[in-house]
């Protein structure tokens, strides 16, 4: 079935009762990506109904089918609902979830509505894909799914309005009293300020509904998840003979962001390098300059400075690819590529040209591939993704890598052309900021 609209409905959706948390920022997670082993322990630490036991429960050796990360999750799940940690909003209703976060004097907000989407095949319809899922991801995502029958985190997709109708809805309903307001901790240390309302006067919900039918729904966050979410479904549908496409497993909560809305940024995701052989920084830049102009720049600075610098060093209004690197020292290098057609004429030619001019489609091939010779099976092994420049940093200089890139942020835009020809921007390259924390809302996917 193809799917001309986006189409969304409200629900009822399970969260935290306010009478029994002084707070929820013991119980609620920052976004499951990129949490350490030492962040998950803290999180299990601060309470014992903190959400990480729901996405990401500890593993054991002695764990069977039985007993498991994804059983132990379905039974915490059912075991908070049953005693009225988790409670159930009494009426559908569209959410509205905003975080704001201050980091570095400057402010950060993503104010999104909170809903079901019905799901559709990729490329059928409003909702499209912006990067490669993450295979090796996938299963333990299906795993919780079908285990839990449950969205336990909001996918984050993107939407670009015209006429701002809905921009100024949100603006209005900012001024009412939130039902729900509370300030938790991010893995960086900064605190995120979170406030969430109930929309449930049903011609404000209708407006919403019918504004969403013409906009097409950028996935930012939450590629893998989606397409287990379709997996999950294809299963249940195969499994029921009177399936009407109507049943909650059609669906799944997404947060839905305004690509125009003031303090969100897509943020680009850096790259911490460990070689798999010695790194020879000389080979390096000698392997680099076949493609790059690569100026040494030396930066006389204290650690935060120096971060900064380096990506103030590389924005650009031009169209043209300019990255960050540093192996240590007081210096890093500022690479500019000469050619910026060489990719589409040389290595990718059957991409389009807006792909081809993607930074992380240079870094990959160009400096990853070509200049430090990693081989396509051995990056996920070497290199670690993050959006966290200065966690890129203090990394070269513990040892946990041998050298980092920074890169440009992806433009609205270049998204917007990539996935209207049908293609995706490689794994783990853009991220919205702030991200959804998880616990805020959960999707049982019940009637």
């Amino acid at each position: 079935m193809v799917i001309d609209m986006a189409n969304i409905k409200p629900f009822c959706g399970y969260r935290y009762n306010n009478e029994k948390f002084e707070t929820l920022s013991s119980v609620v997670s920052p976004p499951y990506y990129g949490l350490t082993d030492v962040d998950k322990e803290t999180l299990y630490e601060k309470s014992d109904y903190n959400a990480v036991r729901l996405f990401s429960g500890k593993r054991f050796e002695d764990d069977t089918a039985s007993d498991n990360a994804f059983t132990r999750a379905k039974g915490y799940l059912d075991k908070w609902i049953e005693e009225d940690i988790l409670v159930r909003d009494e009426e559908p209703v569209i959410y509205m979830y905003e975080q704001t976060i201050e980091i570095g004097g400057t402010l950060y907000s993503n104010t999104s509505f909170v809903a079901l989407v019905e799901l559709e095949e990729i490329g059928s319809g409003m909702i499209m894909p912006c990067e490669k899922p993450h295979e090796g991801s996938m299963n333990d995502h299906y795993e919780l799914l079908a285990t839990t029958n449950a969205d336990i985190s909001m996918i984050n997709c993107l939407y670009m309005e015209q006429e701002k109708e809905l921009y100024n809805l949100i603006s209005e309903l900012q001024e009412e009293e939130p039902d729900v307001e509370f300030s938790s901790e991010e893995k960086s240390g900064e605190n995120v300020h979170q406030r969430l309302w109930k929309i449930s006067y049903q011609p404000t919900i209708d407006f919403i509904v019918e504004r969403f039918k013409d906009l097409t729904l950028y996935i930012t966050d939450g590629q893998t998840r989606y397409e287990t979410c379709m997996k999950y479904r294809n299963h249940m549908k195969a499994n029921n003979p009177n399936h009407t496409g109507k049943e909650p497993y059609n669906y799944m909560m997404m947060a839905l962001s305004n690509s125009k809305s003031d303090g969100l940024v897509i943020v680009p995701m850096h790259r911490g390098v460990k070689m798999p052989r010695k790194f020879n920084e000389a080979m390096f830049v000698a392997n680099a300059q076949d493609h790059f102009k690569v100026e040494k720049i030396i930066v006389d600075s204290n650690d935060e400075e120096f971060v900064d610098t380096m990506l103030k060093q590389i924005v650009t209004t031009k169209p043209e690819t300019r990255i960050a690197a540093y192996c240590g020292g007081d210096y890093f290098y500022r690479m500019i590529l000469q050619d910026n057609d060489y990719i589409k004429k040389e290595v990718h030619p059957e991409m389009s040209k807006e792909y081809c001019h993607l930074d992380i489609v240079a870094l990959n091939k160009l400096i990853i591939e070509d200049a430090l010779w990693i081989e396509e099976e051995k990056y996920d092994e070497c290199v670690t993704p993050s959006r966290s420049y200065r966690a890129c940093y203090r990394g070269v200089n513990d040892g946990s890598y041998d050298i980092m890139f920074l890169l440009n942020s992806v433009r609205v835009d270049q998204i917007r052309n990539i996935t209207a020809v049908d293609e995706r921007l490689p794994e783990m390259t853009i991220s919205v900021f702030p991200k959804p924390s998880v616990g805020i809302i959960i999707n049982v996917k019940e009637d």
